[in-house]
C-alpha cells in the first residue's frame, strides 16, 4: 500500500489529504451549538400521542412578520427556478408533526404519521397550515405542493412578546387539543381532534386477544370503559361474563357480577340484572 502511495503524484496526494481533512472538519461541525436549538413537545390526547419536533429561532431585535418571515409565498432562490415556497414554521430542518393515530386537523382528516409543517402567513392574519408528506427535508427549500397531505386555513392572533419561537398544546380534552405556534407578538392556533372512543375500542379488542385478556381485572376495565361510554354494550356484556368465568380467580367475585348487572340495566334488561344481583348474596 505504501509503495502505491509513493507512486501517486505529490500534488494528487496533497489534494486527497486536504479533502479528507476537510471532510473530517465538516463532520465535526455538527456538534457545535445551534443558533436555533432543537426542541420538542409532546401531548397525549385520549391515548393518542401528538408530538412536534422543531428548532427555536429567537427574535434578536429583528422584524419578523413580513420581513424575516415574508408574507405569502416567496422564491427561496435555491432550485434555480421560480419556486413559490411557504415558511418552514421554525428553523433548520422541517418542523415535524407526528400523529400516533388518525386525526382531524381543523375538521379535515389526516392519517397517522409524520408530516413537515409549513405555513403561509398573510398580512391580514390569515394563515394556511400545510402538512407535507416530505418531513425529512431541510426547511422549505425543496417544498413540493404535490406532496401536500393536508392544507387548512386558520387565523393568527396577537399576543405579548415572546422572544423564542415556541410550540405548545392547550385546551386538552379526551378528544382534542389546540397546537399553537407562538413567536414575537403572534400566535397561530391549530385545532386537532381524535376519535378517542373508536381508537380505544379498536385497542381494547386487540388487547383482549393477547396476554392482557387473560387477567379478569383487564377484562373488567375494558367492559367498564364500554359501559361508561355507551359503546358496544353487547360486547361489554360478553366481556363481563368472561370475567366471571375465569377459573383461576379461585373464588367468585361480587364486582364481576355487579358489572354484568350494570350492563344489563343499561341494555334495558332489568329483570336479568336483578337475577344476577341475587346471585351475589350466595357467593
Amino acid at each position: 500500500m505504501n509503495r502505491f502511495l509513493n507512486l501517486l503524484p505529490q500534488k494528487a496526494f496533497a489534494i486527497a489529504a486536504a479533502t479528507t481533512l476537510a471532510f473530517q472538519a465538516f463532520s465535526q461541525m455538527a456538534i457545535l451549538p445551534q443558533a436555533s436549538p432543537a426542541a420538542s413537545v409532546t401531548q397525549t390526547v385520549g391515548i393518542t400521542e401528538i408530538s412536534v419536533d422543531y428548532s427555536r429561532p429567537s427574535v434578536n431585535g429583528r422584524a419578523i412578520w413580513g420581513e424575516l418571515v415574508p408574507y405569502g409565498l416567496t422564491n427561496l432562490g435555491w432550485t434555480g427556478e421560480d419556486q413559490a415556497a411557504p415558511w418552514r414554521a421554525g428553523a433548520n430542518e422541517n418542523t415535524v408533526v407526528t400523529f400516533e393515530h388518525d386525526a382531524m386537523v381543523e375538521g379535515k382528516a389526516i392519517p397517522a404519521g409524520s408530516y413537515g409543517l409549513h405555513l403561509i402567513i398573510e398580512k391580514s392574519g390569515d394563515v394556511t397550515a400545510i402538512f407535507s408528506k416530505d418531513y425529512e427535508a431541510w426547511g422549505s427549500y425543496f417544498y413540493d405542493p404535490a406532496r401536500d397531505a393536508l392544507r387548512v386555513n386558520v387565523k393568527s392572533q396577537e399576543r405579548e412578546h415572546l422572544e423564542q419561537l415556541t410550540y405548545s398544546f392547550s385546551d386538552v380534552t379526551k378528544t382534542g387539543a389546540v397546537l399553537s405556534l407562538d413567536w414575537e407578538k403572534k400566535s397561530i392556533p391549530i385545532r386537532i381532534k381524535v376519535d378517542t372512543d373508536a381508537i380505544v375500542l379498536a385497542s381494547l379488542k386487540q388487547q383482549m386477544r393477547n396476554a392482557h385478556g387473560f387477567r379478569y381485572q383487564n377484562i373488567m376495565d375494558a367492559a367498564n370503559y364500554l359501559l361508561a361510554n355507551d359503546l358496544e354494550l353487547e360486547l361489554a356484556l360478553e366481556w363481563s361474563e368472561i370475567a366471571i368465568s375465569r377459573p383461576w380467580v379461585g373464588r367468585k367475585l361480587p364486582e364481576t357480577y355487579e358489572l354484568k348487572a350494570k350492563i344489563l340495566d343499561k341494555l334495558g334488561r332489568t329483570s336479568e340484572a336483578a337475577a344476577v344481583r341475587a346471585q351475589i348474596s350466595s357467593l
